[in-house]
């Protein structure tokens, strides 16, 4: 079988062709410098597109379970709710599999250790302030009225602790969401208890609800500084887990700016690098 031969076209003549060679080579490195670029607005167009609504708790472990340790004490008011919202939501658009301990002055396994994200968003929810009309604060009631009480934090990480043992989990986070208060004779047991926590690989995260400088240096001094969550990064209003900017009303100027740049790099290569017109030429030969 033979293969047919493409034919090359009509020729044009030209005396001198050597004098293409330095458009042909300014050409060629313009067409890869604008190949890199389209390829980096394209991904940095894609982080954007993913990037969309809601924002992944960035400060957790990736590919691994995140055990969230609520305060459900009496200590707990209504003013630090929109942070304890933001909290989960972020938790829950990771999509890691996930738990749950509320403790007071005990401490209760709510959701176990493996759990799938979407889980919290019920939680979530009840910490929604209620429609009102005078402007009061108010919440729906409380299924874990029962577990309010005193503070005794050290009982909800060791439960998070041996949940995660039981289930064999190796890799995990503990985010202690709190305004820190322990009572005082449980000061040590804090210490044991995160002590137990490191020595199993699990990191400690902490988000402190309004808690007295005492209590954070507490906290910080067994935990460190960088294992306290950024209030800035809580402040922001996150939207149900899936929505996106658009859909929530939000402008994404970075995505549309993303799209511009894209849009003027193609149009550049068209520009540049488009073919010669020898139309005239082909036409005298």
């Amino acid at each position: 079988m033979r293969i047919p031969r493409r034919h090359p076209g009509a020729l044009v003549p030209y005396p001198e062709p050597g004098v293409f060679r330095s458009a042909a080579r300014r050409t060629t490195v313009a067409r890869l410098l604008l190949a890199l670029a389209i390829a980096g607005a394209a991904a940095l167009e894609l982080g954007f597109a993913r990037g969309g609504g809601v924002t992944e708790a960035s400060y957790l472990p990736t590919n691994g379970t995140t055990v969230v340790v609520m305060d459900f004490s009496y200590s707990i008011t209504g003013s630090s709710y929109a942070l304890i919202v933001n909290a989960l939501r972020k938790i829950a658009a990771a999509g890691n599999p996930v738990g749950l301990i509320g403790f007071s002055d005990v401490a209760y396994e709510m959701l176990p250790p493996g759990t799938p994200a979407r889980e919290l968003e019920p939680v979530a929810r009840l910490f929604i302030p209620l429609p009102s009309r005078n402007g009061e604060i108010r919440f729906a009631a409380s299924p874990w009225s029962p577990l309010q009480g005193g503070t005794r934090i050290s009982t909800g990480l060791r439960l998070a602790d041996d949940a995660l043992q039981r289930e064999g989990v190796r890799k995990a986070s503990i985010l202690l969401i709190s305004d820190l208060e322990t009572a005082s004779e449980d000061a040590s047991a804090v210490v044991d208890a995160v002590a137990d926590l490191q020595r199993h690989g699990y990191s400690l995260h902490l988000i402190g609800l309004d808690p007295t400088p005492p209590s954070l240096h507490f906290f910080e001094g067994l935990a460190g500084k960088q294992a306290f969550v950024r209030e800035q990064g809580l402040a922001k209003s996150v939207k149900h887990p899936g929505s996106s900017g658009l859909l929530s009303g939000q402008t994404p100027w970075a995505f549309l700016l993303g799209a511009a740049l894209l849009a003027a790099l193609l149009a550049a290569n068209e520009q540049w690098n488009g073919a010669l017109d020898l139309s005239a030429l082909r036409r005298r030969a």
